[in-house]
């Protein structure tokens, strides 16, 4: 790896942690927001909380790859391309979800076909779950941050459940989205103190990997 992509991914793991805060507190207004909707009946913009909060965090998890590669080299590479795909698709959502709340376009649904939601979904669960297994996998002191990685993904698992059984609603939204909000404060605070960075050391033969 060299010097200068070595600096980018060192500058993108100095601010996993503040991504993944921020993550939170953009969840918590879409927690707020689906509670307003929930019970009240007062009007309410488009939810440009969750399509930013989804993006931030998966940009914070990037922040974990170069310690992941180092000690879990095939899942950690897999779970970076997912990733790609999964925050290029939430950053097509915040778009469009900015163009609603100006009225440019109606709505999410209204514009992206649903075969667009369910490669966002699958690949979003996808990436927290390799990042989480490659973190549970790393050693003994990477454990705990692999369970909170692998917490969203199971939150979004439950969304979509939730949503076949019983449909899309805002109760849920509020739940769900208070459950995100505390896995990535949770998150971000832990990796403010989490060791990763300093203890990596390359793998024999796989200097230039990346």
């Amino acid at each position: 790896m060299g010097s200068a992509t070595l600096s980018r991914w060192e500058t993108v793991e100095q601010w996993s942690p503040t991504l993944f805060l921020l993550g939170g507190c953009l969840m918590a207004g879409h927690a707020a927001l689906s509670g307003i909707r929930a019970f009240t009946e007062l009007a309410t913009p488009p939810d440009v909380f969750v399509t930013v909060g989804h993006f931030v965090a998966l940009v914070g998890l990037l922040g974990l790859y170069p310690v992941l590669v180092d000690r879990t080299p095939v899942v950690a590479r897999i779970a970076r391309a997912v990733l790609v795909v999964a925050a290029a698709s939430w950053c097509v959502m915040t778009g469009t979800q900015l163009l609603a709340l100006a009225g440019i376009v109606a709505s999410l649904e209204a514009v992206l076909p649903d075969s667009f939601f369910m490669i966002v979904l699958t690949t979003t669960i996808l990436t927290y779950g390799l990042f989480g297994i490659s973190a549970l996998r790393a050693d003994r002191q990477s454990r705990r941050v692999g369970l909170f990685v692998l917490a969203p993904g199971g939150l979004t698992v439950v969304l979509i459940v939730n949503s076949a059984i019983g449909g899309a609603n805002a109760v849920a939204g509020v739940g769900i989205g208070g459950g995100l909000t505390l896995s990535m404060l949770a998150l971000g605070y832990i990796l403010r103190s989490w060791g990763g960075q300093s203890e990596r050391t390359p793998p024999v033969g796989d200097a230039s990997a990346g």
